[in-house]
């Protein structure tokens, strides 16, 4: 009877709270969710098939604003996916991080960065390894490859500051 009881217990758990998946926490599936939007204001990431999908299910509202895009071609070409970072504020015109992600693995952007383009006075600057560790980039303000960036910024970002 003690092992039908705790049999039914572990089946009731399983069916409450679910079995375990490791691969839920880690980074958004980027083949089939190739484009996302991450919210620097709170935090929240939301990835989708297409850019506009993934706006739509963002929770960035009309008043945030683009402040970057990351590619993961060069030419800014969408097609093996983008990385929308926003905000509610413009940038300053001053090189200060307001704002900054130390590590870009946990969104599935470890390494994967081809090219950048800013928006709203904001710039960015790469550093090599996570928790801004590493070599750095200078700041950029656009780039459409960012392998002549410097002694070549292409899939080498693990973490970011943005101003």
């Amino acid at each position: 009877m003690r092992k039908l009881i705790g049999t039914f217990a572990l089946l009731l758990t399983i069916a409450v709270v679910g079995i375990p998946n490791p691969a839920a926490a880690s980074a958004p599936n980027q083949t089939s969710t190739r484009h996302c939007i991450g919210n620097l204001d709170t935090g929240r990431i939301t990835c989708a098939s297409d850019q506009q999908q993934a706006r739509q299910l963002s929770d960035v509202g009309a008043a945030a604003l683009t402040i970057a895009i990351f590619y993961d071609n060069t030419g800014y070409n969408t097609a093996a996916g983008t990385f929308t970072w926003t905000q509610s504020r413009q940038c300053t015109g001053t090189y200060d991080s307001e704002w900054q992600w130390d590590d870009l693995s946990s969104i599935g952007w470890n390494n994967r960065v081809s090219s950048v383009h800013t928006y709203n006075q904001c710039d960015v600057k790469f550093f090599g390894l996570v928790n801004f560790g590493g070599a750095s980039s200078t700041w950029i303000d656009q780039a459409p490859n960012l392998g002549t960036i410097g002694d070549g910024w292409s899939n080498r970002a693990g973490s970011v500051k943005f101003s």
